[in-house]
């Protein structure tokens, strides 16, 4: 089995069980996670107004969360086009057009001037990136003092090769960084760790189990996307939470400041 792109990841039938398992905000802890993130965020800095990058913007349901909280302009920077149709047309229908921004552009190549951004954000997506190569960008567009605040998958002591073998292939995570090695790569930037919290059992405790239509709904999405691409998203998801379940993987929240 080769490597699995993030486009690949995220095709219809991905985000369609994406959103069955996490929710509209695309990423663990649902709509809890990312109002538990500005809630840290506003403590440590963040201020209303101004513009705020959401690196990987997906659906951009955190992107109008913030757009509502802060009264700032979000820049949204994602790749995929289906994602930004999604994102616009949602943004529009919430009287949000104005503060919500969508760029088509990769993360790695931002195009933004220098010190443009008074803050950034992003939730559970640089383990889908070259993250030395996003981060050397946010600290390029960052204005002094601007503070960014993000989740991600991280790995934990005892993470195999094989486990990140099995990652990448099922999830299109190209690396994961541990938390002291999030903040060693922030470091090296000029960025001051303000936050840098495990997060693993939060986010397991807020993950729904098993529910009552599970059954009817697999059947149904094999029936729409066929028995190979649902065997395919079981075992992402599995696969994933034997890692986590072992103790060799998990999720971390930081916030630092430019």
């Amino acid at each position: 089995m080769g490597d699995r792109t993030v486009a690949e990841f995220y095709d219809d039938a991905g985000i369609e069980w994406s959103l069955r398992s996490v929710g509209m905000h695309l990423h663990p802890g649902a709509e809890d996670a990312t109002v538990e993130l500005a809630r840290r965020a506003e403590a440590c800095g963040m201020a209303a107004g101004g513009r705020i990058l959401d690196v990987a913007s997906a659906l951009g349901a955190p992107a109008r969360y913030l757009a509502r909280r802060f009264g700032a302009r979000v820049v949204c920077i994602d790749m995929d086009r289906r994602m930004h149709s999604r994102a616009v047309a949602v943004s529009r229908r919430e009287g949000l057009a104005n503060l919500v921004q969508p760029i088509l552009a990769r993360t790695e190549h931002l195009p933004l001037a220098d010190g443009s951004i008074d803050a950034a954000w992003s939730q559970d997506a640089l383990c889908h990136m070259d993250k030395e190569a996003v981060l050397r960008e946010l600290a390029r567009v960052l204005r002094p003092g601007a503070v960014f605040a993000f989740t991600d998958f991280v790995a934990h002591r005892g993470i195999t090769a094989a486990d990140l073998d099995r990652v990448r292939q099922l999830w299109a995570f190209p690396s994961l960084l541990t938390v002291p090695g999030y903040v060693a790569a922030l470091a090296r930037l000029g960025f001051e760790v303000l936050l840098a919290e495990d997060r693993t059992a939060t986010v397991l405790a807020t993950q729904p189990r098993q529910r009552i239509d599970d059954d009817l709904w697999w059947a149904e999405f094999a029936g729409r996307w066929g028995e190979a691409k649902a065997e395919a998203q079981r075992e992402a998801g599995l696969a994933w939470f034997d890692i986590v379940r072992g103790g060799r993987g998990g999720y971390a929240m930081f916030i630092a400041r430019r």
